[in-house]
């Protein structure tokens, strides 16, 4: 299923579509459509209802992107932070909160980032943000879905994203900015970034948003295909992740081995509904070579090659 398809289907539904860099589209169950730090992509398949801007940095700012309806309400941090203050917003069914966003690059008296609810959904968007101990506030929001910039220059490290997640506590924590301007998605910073709720939306994906998300790993359109994908990075040292599709429930064993056919990690050993799923193998222990991954699931099986160079 291509991309459009997949997001026909979810139009009718709260919706995230990640456009690339900080940029995300936004559409709720009753068609609102909301952006974030628009650039670098042209997104006029909606009109903007709200445009939200974490800081004034071309990266982050250019309205050119999308289009506005007459209605359409932007919000930029002068507006969401005023006299020290962050500010709230709500427009219809939907609620903004400013939060704080900041680092060396970004100042504090002019860079936010937002929570924005509806639905039920609580979704953070970190603007380009260090580590910062205002996070521990978030808990408290009881975030649904965290999006956390980590390009290791301009924002955190995937392993200051670790440790803010860990502090926000969100269900789904979702890879952004993972690289500086004009970037393409970088798989070994996201493999770097190890929170046990990582949810991987790539440029151009889209998922549907659910308040009672519990796991991180499925997406609510079934693949239509029993697949598993290669590992990336690959070649690894020392972390490796490997994704998998199921179209249907199944008894699901992904497992390594070496080249002598000795087994050397199970990752997944259990029943798993139809989703997308993806597991990361720390190989810390093991010695540099080629290694093989197997998935098994109902009659199939496939496997693969992947190699640790230390």
């Amino acid at each position: 299923m291509n991309n459009a398809s997949a997001w026909n289907i979810l139009s009718t539904s709260n919706s995230l579509k990640y456009l690339g860099h900080s940029f995300v589209k936004i559409k709720t169950s009753e068609g609102k459509v909301i952006y974030i730090d628009p650039f670098n992509v042209t997104e006029f398949s909606d009109s903007a209802d709200v445009v939200l801007i974490t800081h004034e940095h071309s990266d982050h700012n250019d309205l050119t992107c999308v289009r506005q309806r007459a209605t359409c309400q932007v919000i930029r941090s002068a507006n969401a932070l005023q006299g020290g203050i962050y500010q709230s917003f709500t427009i219809g069914n939907i609620k903004v909160t400013a939060v704080a966003a900041y680092n060396a690059y970004h100042p504090k008296n002019s860079c936010v980032g937002y929570v924005v609810e509806f639905d039920g959904i609580k979704l953070y968007h970190a603007g380009d943000t260090g580590f910062i101990t205002e996070m521990a506030d978030l808990a408290s929001h009881n975030i649904t879905y965290a999006l956390l910039p980590m390009d290791g220059i301009y924002t955190m490290s995937p392993e200051e994203a670790t440790q803010a997640a860990a502090m926000i506590q969100a269900k789904c924590d979702i890879p952004i900015h993972t690289m500086p301007p004009t970037d393409t998605y970088s798989d070994a910073i996201v493999a770097r970034f190890t929170s046990p709720h990582k949810l991987i939306v790539r440029p151009g994906a889209s998922i549907e948003l659910n308040s009672t998300a519990t796991s991180v790993e499925n997406s609510t359109i079934p693949p239509e295909n029993f697949r598993l994908e290669q590992n990336y990075p690959n070649p690894f040292n020392p972390s490796t992740i490997i994704e998998f599709k199921l179209p249907s429930k199944s008894f699901v064993s992904l497992k390594i081995f070496d080249l002598t056919g000795r087994e050397t990690a199970t990752l997944v050993s259990e029943d798993l509904s139809a989703g997308n799923y993806s597991r990361q193998w720390n190989a810390a222990e093991m010695p540099s070579g080629i290694y093989f991954y197997r998935l098994q699931a109902a009659n199939s099986v496939i496997t693969k090659k992947l190699v640790l160079i230390k």
